[in-house]
């Protein structure tokens, strides 16, 4: 079993004016994804200091409605990259993130390792569901569920600024970090994954930043359950250079898989195939960190990972859910496609579809 994207990188901790850089060299292998032989392509990271931009304003309301009677739209400027990229069809880039809602009234299950909920950017939105084990941090200190949820909620560097967050705990430590065998760490997903079958309040979006090379039936049983009990679920693709078919959740049916995309518009060379819907940013993406890592809790990845990618969509199904509460997982699944931009990833797609998530377009 691969846990995505929880691998040992350095990262870029944003703080006041200066760049804090970190090395790593974390020895398991939960931090990292396994290598899987001369498919696998898996990017270096970068320690080279740069001028940091302006952090990420708040955002502001627009004075254009939205296609939802009920809502005006959102803007935040200097959003980031990421965020900047999905709610335009083309560059240049413009410095802007607006959105028709920011996912109110839904809720977002981040079934990862636990991470701080009180974290300032979630604004009283987060809570713990299930307490489950213990954080996934990895080598460099970046706290993989925090960043995940940041990049679904956060005020500063999310998509659905608005919706709820739920920690569900699925592990112990990053894997490699404890002696549990491969079979333990799956029965820990499976339990998380029954937790919130049992416990979700709809509208409701799923994220699983996570992967498992053997699948067994059981697994694939939780996942069907969220589907039945009508959550959406948003699943990465996998970032061991590998067809995402043979790493679900990844590919089941009716699960949202996420690749990842560079910052240049580039197949980012991890996860690939037909199993993947569509695309989202995974390079150099800015999230939430311990104040402990960084003085205003923001921190940068400097590797694409399709932990990344995966919660920029999840996020986005909660726009949608927010405007459309009783959408199934199918009808969610179906929007992300048919709106995402067609034609712009470049490089060897390798079989997946060229689809970028947006989150622009009518809700």
């Amino acid at each position: 079993m691969t846990l995505d994207a929880r691998r040992p990188r350095s990262i870029i901790a944003i703080a006041s004016l200066a760049l804090v850089l970190s090395t790593s060299g974390c020895n398991g292998d939960d931090a990292s994804p396994p290598v899987a032989g001369p498919t696998t392509q898996t990017p270096t990271p970068t320690l080279t200091p740069s001028t940091p931009s302006s952090p990420p304003s708040p955002t502001t309301p627009s004075t254009t409605p939205s296609s939802t009677p009920s809502a005006v739209k959102v803007t935040q400027k200097r959003p980031g990259w990421a965020l900047d990229r999905i709610d335009q069809r083309k560059r240049p880039l413009d410095q802007r993130f607006t959105t028709a809602n920011q996912g109110q009234g839904v809720t977002v299950y981040i079934v990862d390792g636990l991470f701080d909920v009180k974290n300032p950017d979630f604004g009283g939105r987060a809570t713990v569901g299930l307490p489950t084990g213990t954080a996934c941090n990895l080598e460099d200190g970046t706290n993989h569920g925090l960043f995940v949820a940041g990049l679904v909620a956060g005020s500063r560097t999310g998509v659905a600024k608005r919706a709820k967050i739920v920690s569900v705990g699925d592990s112990y430590q990053c894997e490699g970090g404890s002696e549990a065998t491969p079979a333990q760490r799956t029965a820990r997903i499976v339990k998380a994954l029954d937790w919130v079958a049992e416990n979700a309040k709809k509208p409701a979006v799923v994220n699983l930043s996570l992967n498992i090379a053997d699948s067994p039936p059981t697994f694939k049983a939780a996942v069907k359950q969220l589907i039945d009990k009508g959550l959406t679920v948003v699943a990465s693709a996998g970032n061991d250079g590998e067809d995402a078919c043979q790493h679900p959740p990844a590919g089941l049916p009716t699960v949202v898989t996420a690749a990842a995309m560079t910052q240049t518009d580039e197949d980012a060379g991890l996860n690939y195939g037909r199993c993947v819907d569509l695309y989202a940013p995974a390079e150099n993406l800015t999230s939430l960190a311990d104040a402990s890592l960084s003085p205003n809790r923001l921190i940068t990845s400097d590797f694409a990972a399709t932990s990344w990618a995966a919660p920029l969509v999840s996020g986005t199904a909660a726009l949608y859910l927010s405007a459309h509460p009783t959408a199934s997982p199918a009808e969610v699944r179906t929007w992300l496609i048919d709106n995402s931009t067609k034609g712009v990833v470049k490089g060897n797609l390798r079989g997946s579809p060229n689809r970028l998530l947006f989150t622009g377009g009518p809700l």
